[in-house]
């Protein structure tokens, strides 16, 4: 029987407990002390038995109180510490100073294949090649991150320290006698970048569109959703494709896996191909140190969206080809086939199948990736959704801005329904971005529209960031064609100033929301050098 005493915190009331129970001829199994709290475990009490020893304990002066407890409190924490590392799906090993293994959740029992009993207390080294104890030791049971095998996988290997011997002398001080190593699968990274990049939950019904073409398109798109096979999304730039992708993944028997994304446009051959497939230890000169997983590692068992899928090298689009048919690949410098399950959404504006026939992008690739096929409708065919997008962007940039949501008047409306829109949704949200965030007034009309996209200025207009070169061209003519050249000099100067104060003004306000030179970019639909550059320039986010 379990109990705890209440009482006192005095001096010899400990004694005084022990003393009672000894001339009652009970064995104390576990006796824990605390303040105010004494906690015994003795097996030989019987219930009935109790109330008499109950009642002989509280003859000893300061206790207050005794009940029975189902566990001690160090039985307790150690079930609240075993049932948290059971619910850790990755293997966690605690070792002490010597490398034995003094903790094993049951991740790391099943991957190195034992239960739990043989694996305790056996020495890290029967099944952990690297690193050795000697290592560990070394570095204070503090290593940086890098990839080790265990249970025939590979694994990002993360130790910290334990505690601290403490044995009175210097030479020991702050030396940890132990230490906890985690060991984090590449999936798992995986999900954890999924959602910290994927914070919108994006599904069909956050699309925004009811036109005949949308609702077509979205239809089609939720049922090829739920069908296990690579899916390939056509449509022109600025359609909408990766949102489309995000969907498609959330409406997928994989939408609590990964969900990955890489632009085969946006980066060289050698980049893009360590991106994709990672690269091993040592396989060049910068490679960081224990190798690094790729994309294809980290979405395994979720989605990967290779966007510009047609601007693949032939080279990579032999490498993905071999993904595609048997789910296997080899890293960079690397020399281990690895395994993967992972659902390729492709997308591309150009036409791959024209490029096919051709011979500028693999004919057996393309049939692999078009297995399953959608194409999203530009704008102009779904001028009945530009009404409902607008007011979108408009309340969004107006959050983002700090400002007050300006009405759409009716001229504006019919401006944007009878432009052409080449870029599709993303020029037409990158023209209300700058129109809401230029615009002096509460009624956004067809002139500040026209302004914000042919990159001229109104009276009262400030030109936005990364356009502010071509928006002054009339103005920097003037002052060129001046016939006072030190009066020209110091109005270019103060322009200038004024231009720099506009640019500082709109970035500072902007970072808060997009803390990073490429998200800056990409809102406000100019260059990612150029922000940078601009950001650099201010000291803004450094």
């Amino acid at each position: 029987m379990r109990f705890e005493i209440r009482g006192e915190n005095r001096v010899g009331i400990t004694r005084d407990v022990v003393n009672v129970l000894t001339d009652q001829g009970l064995d104390i199994r576990a006796f824990e002390v605390t303040t105010h709290h004494i906690y015994a475990d003795i097996p030989a009490i019987h219930p009935g038995r109790f109330p008499l020893l109950a009642h002989a304990l509280k003859q000893i002066p300061g206790i207050s109180d005794i009940r029975e407890i189902d566990r001690l409190p160090t039985e307790r924490r150690r079930a609240q510490l075993h049932a948290t590392l059971a619910a850790l799906g990755d293997p966690v090993i605690a070792v002490d100073a010597n490398g034995q293994i003094a903790q094993a959740n049951p991740a790391a029992q099943s991957i190195a294949g034992t239960s739990e009993k043989p694996l305790r207390d056996q020495d890290i080294s029967t099944i952990l090649a690297e690193p050795s104890i000697e290592d560990l030791r070394q570095s204070g049971f503090r290593m940086p991150e890098h990839e080790v095998i265990l249970g025939g996988q590979t694994y990002l290997l993360q130790v910290e320290p334990i505690g601290h011997v403490d044995d009175g002398s210097d030479a020991a001080d702050d030396e940890p006698w132990g230490g906890v190593m985690v060991f984090h699968r590449a999936a798992r990274l995986g999900r954890v970048i999924t959602a910290l990049q994927d914070r919108s939950h994006t599904g069909f019904d956050d699309i925004i569109g009811t036109s005949r073409a949308m609702t077509r398109v979205k239809s089609q798109a939720q049922r090829l959703a739920a069908i296990d096979a690579p899916l390939l999304i056509l449509g022109e730039t600025g359609t909408g494709k990766e949102l489309f992708a995000r969907a498609c993944h959330r409406a997928s028997t994989r939408a609590d896996q990964p969900f990955l994304a890489l632009n085969c446009a946006a980066m060289p051959e050698g980049l893009a191909e360590s991106e994709l497939f990672g690269y091993a230890a040592g396989a060049f000169t910068s490679a960081r140190r224990g190798g690094k997983p790729g994309l294809l590692e980290l979405a395994d068992g979720g989605t990967l969206f290779l966007d510009e899928i047609g601007e693949l090298t032939p080279y990579l689009q032999a490498k993905l080809l071999r993904v595609l048919q048997d789910g296997r690949f080899r890293r960079v410098g690397g020399t281990d086939e690895i395994a993967v399950d992972v659902r390729i959404i492709s997308a591309t504006n150009r036409d791959l199948e024209a490029m096919s026939h051709d011979g500028t992008f693999r004919e057996d690739l393309y049939f692999r990736l078009n297995v399953l096929a959608i194409t999203l409708p530009p704008l102009r065919d779904r001028i009945e959704d530009i009404a409902d997008l607008a007011r979108f962007f408009i309340d969004r940039t107006a959050q983002q801005t700090e400002r007050q949501a300006p009405y759409l008047a009716r001229d504006g409306l019919d401006w944007l329904r009878a432009h052409d829109w080449p870029g599709n949704v993303r020029e037409l949200e990158n023209t209300l971005f700058r129109a809401v965030a230029l615009l002096d007034g509460d009624v956004l009309g067809a002139g500040d529209l026209t302004s914000a996209a042919t990159g001229t200025m109104n009276s009262a207009d400030a030109p936005p960031s990364d356009n502010l070169p071509s928006l002054v061209v009339n103005h920097q003519n003037n002052i060129a064609t001046s016939s006072d050249p030190i009066a020209a000099a110091l109005a270019q100067n103060d322009f200038n100033a004024g231009l720099d104060l506009l640019e500082r003004e709109m970035l500072m306000r902007l970072y808060p929301d997009y803390p990073s030179s490429r998200k800056l970019a990409e809102r406000l639909g100019v260059s990612h050098t150029s922000i940078a550059n601009k950001l650099r320039k201010y000291g803004i986010g450094q």
